[in-house]
């Protein structure tokens, strides 16, 4: 499938399939082509149970229980980030987000991962399963649709 390393200096790889897919779809908006990679470089659990980047400093008594999250892997996001101003530092047509906007595609993709809304069915580490909820649609595709009405970019 031949995988495609993001940066020579991090050990991050998507396959070129994933990489067709992520710029295709992209728009030429480095916001979105950040949320294709990051979907492809963690799995839906890392997300999940991660603090995001551990910027913001939560209250020790907010009482959640459960596994210590803790920040996303420094290496990947950093990778990613670098990657993103680099590839449209060289490809000027692209919309560059700000650092900001990019923190907020990390939150994004984090709040999306514990909500189970991660997206569809996608290969990881070659088996393929589905993400999200087991049960079948019914109001869930009713959530789903309001959703999508709102989601202006």
């Amino acid at each position: 499938q031949g995988s495609k390393q993001l940066l020579n200096n991090y050990p991050v790889y998507i396959t070129s399939k994933q990489w067709d897919e992520a710029v295709n779809s992209s728009k030429k908006d480095g916001r979105r082509l950040l949320r294709y990679l990051i979907r492809f470089v963690f799995t839906t659990d890392e997300l999940k149970y991660s603090c995001g980047l551990g910027k913001r400093k939560r209250s020790v008594q907010s009482g959640e229980t459960g596994p210590e999250r803790r920040p996303l892997d420094p290496v990947k996001v950093t990778c990613l980030r670098e990657f993103i101003r680099m590839h449209c530092t060289s490809n000027p047509d692209w919309w560059m987000p700000s650092e900001e906007q990019i923190n907020k595609v990390f939150s994004d993709a984090v709040g999306h991962a514990r909500q189970g809304r991660a997206v569809g069915t996608f290969l990881h580490n070659g088996n393929s399963y589905y993400e999200g909820t087991d049960h079948p649609g019914s109001q869930d595709e009713v959530f789903n649709r309001g959703m999508q009405d709102r989601s202006g970019d």
